[in-house]
């Protein structure tokens, strides 16, 4: 389970790595200035990339967490994956969040400890999700499954971080989403203490 995230690419890193991805970012307004992120929570709104065509992405905002499904409930911020098919329509279907990194917490009482994960080995990670259009807008829900070797000491879901190689079959859903969606084997993810800043 992820319920905040860190999101400090820039615009230029994302058109790289997408194209190198096979997953080209197209601007019809030239490239867009993006702020870096130390904590993307639910509600807030984060960059998201789908597809636009059958071989083009577009990154565009969206609010993190599908609106609740009755009042006074919290907004959807992860999906299970488990046993369903994501297919792309005119209003949602697959998706990318590119993080920085994730974070994930330990502990029975306040303050829990916050530790970020991280690539091991990728400036960016690629999380699968699903994004909706509707009357409140656009958002996206991470999508989850049982957790890999480098999350399960930290929770007993986990988000998806897709392999580089894996992002176009899933954007251009080329190929089912369980052949894609597994939990990335052990080294994937660093981990490291991740204290929030004392108030002063």
């Amino acid at each position: 389970m992820c319920a905040s995230f860190q999101a400090r690419a820039n615009v230029t890193q994302l058109v790289r790595i997408f194209e190198a991805a096979g997953a080209p970012i197209e601007f019809s307004d030239g490239l867009p200035n993006i702020a870096p992120l130390d904590e993307v929570r639910p509600t807030d709104s984060a960059m998201a990339v789908r597809a636009m065509s059958e071989a083009a992405t577009v990154l565009s905002p969206m609010r993190f967490g599908f609106p609740p499904p009755a009042p006074k409930r919290p907004p959807i911020i992860n999906f299970r994956s488990e046993g369903r098919e994501f297919e792309n329509r005119a209003s949602g279907g697959r998706c990318i969040v590119p993080v920085t990194g994730f974070y994930e917490f330990t502990g029975d009482k306040y303050p829990k400890t916050r530790w970020l994960l991280s690539g091991a080995n990728q400036e960016v990670l690629g999380l699968a999700a699903v994004w909706r259009s509707g009357a409140d807008g656009t958002a996206f829900s991470l999508l989850t499954a049982e957790p890999g070797p480098d999350v399960a000491p930290y929770h007993d879901r986990g988000v998806l971080p897709l392999a580089p190689a894996d992002w176009a079959d899933w954007l251009f859903a080329r190929r089912p989403a369980a052949d894609l969606l597994a939990p990335p084997p052990a080294g994937t993810l660093k981990v490291e203490a991740a204290p929030r800043p004392s108030k002063a």
